[in-house]
């Protein structure tokens, strides 16, 4: 082959190289850089639970004395009113305690009136003549006693009668000292001791009286505040499933469970790991049946259940707030409903993807970033905060681009 064909070859082969090239950078050459517009925003950051709703405001309603159940005025299941006679009760035992008593309560009341006046009573005037008569039988028997002295010397009368009555007037000293103790005898028993351990008496008697009274006027058991009667829930209770007239019942036996419909709220459980997320009063959003509603919450547990299984989790409850001068939803106890729990918010806030932040040779983060208009980035450095589901929540960063590398 000659030089000549050579040539064209090298020629053919050059050219088909060149072609080449320049068919290639479209594959290689610099890949676009990608830019994300930032700027403040309100972030709000919503934990979901799951709870049920309950009542606010229960309580067990019990027999309040020892009798048999007279009438059922209602019956389980039913929604009643504020004051609403619910249960009547037979009083025949409670009667008879009652004016027992009454008895001793009265009794008591005499003796204490008794000793409070007791410084006017018939016994301590007693005793006040009695000290009397003994004065004047012994001034008496002094006056006899000097006369009868002066006939003597006079020699008048004879030795034996001074001595007789120097006797008498002895006895009569001595009758009125007794007199004088029995007085301060009698004075003291209307007070110290003896009046105290007396309105003790007294006050134990009309503390028994007032019970007993109370208990009567319980003969008709009433609804204390508009809700929803449904059965005990005690095994202790079980033999009053069925509530009827003539049933034997025992103070403080449980009867009915009356929940307060107007008092909502929505039981749920939190786990461990979330908790610290969480405090009392934050807002909730709460959805029931398809209705939205919100609330608070209003507690959170200290103690953890016992029934939840692996790791710990703790009781939540968040009071359901319903709309005044509006029609309220059919809400049921036991409903299930879903909670956000609002446990963050803020304004302003300045969220870059997380694939944008950068760190420099001192372990410093920072974004590259450029204003609207402007055309060459620039480092900010940035300080990361709450890792949130739009990225990631930063300080030190003004409303711009952001470029992710």
């Amino acid at each position: 082959m000659t030089s000549r064909w050579w040539l064209l070859l090298w020629g053919a082969a050059g050219l088909a190289l060149v072609l080449l090239w320049k068919a290639w950078p479209e594959a290689s050459g610099p890949v676009a850089q990608q830019w994300v517009q930032v700027e403040p925003q309100r972030l709000e950051v919503r934990l979901g639970l799951v709870g049920k709703l309950e009542t606010g405001r229960q309580i067990i309603l019990s027999a309040p004395f020892d009798g048999t159940l007279e009438a059922l005025l209602v019956q389980e299941g039913q929604q009643v009113t504020a004051g609403q006679p619910l249960l009547s009760f037979a009083t025949a035992q409670v009667d008879s305690q009652w004016r027992e008593a009454e008895a001793g309560r009265l009794s008591a009341k005499a003796v204490v009136d008794q000793l409070r006046t007791w410084q006017a009573s018939p016994e301590v005037a007693r005793s006040v003549r009695a000290l009397g008569t003994a004065r004047s039988a012994l001034a008496m028997g002094q006056a006899a006693l000097d006369e009868t002295r002066r006939l003597f010397e006079r020699g008048i009368v004879a030795r034996i009668e001074v001595d007789s009555l120097e006797q008498s007037l002895q006895a009569q000293r001595e009758a009125l000292l007794d007199a004088q103790l029995e007085l301060q005898q009698t004075r003291a028993r209307g007070q110290g001791d003896a009046l105290a351990i007396a309105e003790m008496t007294l006050a134990n008697a009309e503390a028994r009286w007032q019970a007993l009274t109370t208990m009567r006027q319980q003969k008709v058991l009433k609804a204390p505040f508009a809700g929803l009667l449904t059965r005990v829930d005690d095994s202790a209770a079980s033999t009053l499933r069925q509530l009827q007239a003539g049933l034997p019942v025992t103070q403080g036996l449980p009867l009915l469970t009356l929940s307060d419909l107007e008092q909502l709220q929505v039981v749920a459980k939190v786990e461990e790991s979330d908790l610290a997320e969480m405090r009392e009063g934050m807002t909730v959003e709460i959805t029931i049946a398809g209705r939205e509603f919100s609330g608070r919450v209003r507690h959170i547990g200290q103690q953890a259940r016992n029934d939840a299984g692996q790791g710990a989790w703790y009781d939540v409850r968040v009071s359901l707030h319903r709309r005044e001068g509006k029609p309220q939803p059919s809400l049921r106890l036991g409903m299930s409903a879903q909670l956000a729990v609002l446990t963050y918010c803020q304004e302003g806030a300045m969220v870059v993807p997380v694939e944008a932040l950068q760190e420099d040779d001192g372990d410093e983060p920072y974004v590259l970033f450029r204003k609207a208009g402007e055309r060459m980035p620039r480092r900010v450095r940035v300080l990361p905060g709450r890792v949130v589901a739009q990225g990631i929540e930063v300080t030190g960063l003004e409303a711009g681009f952001v470029q992710i590398p």
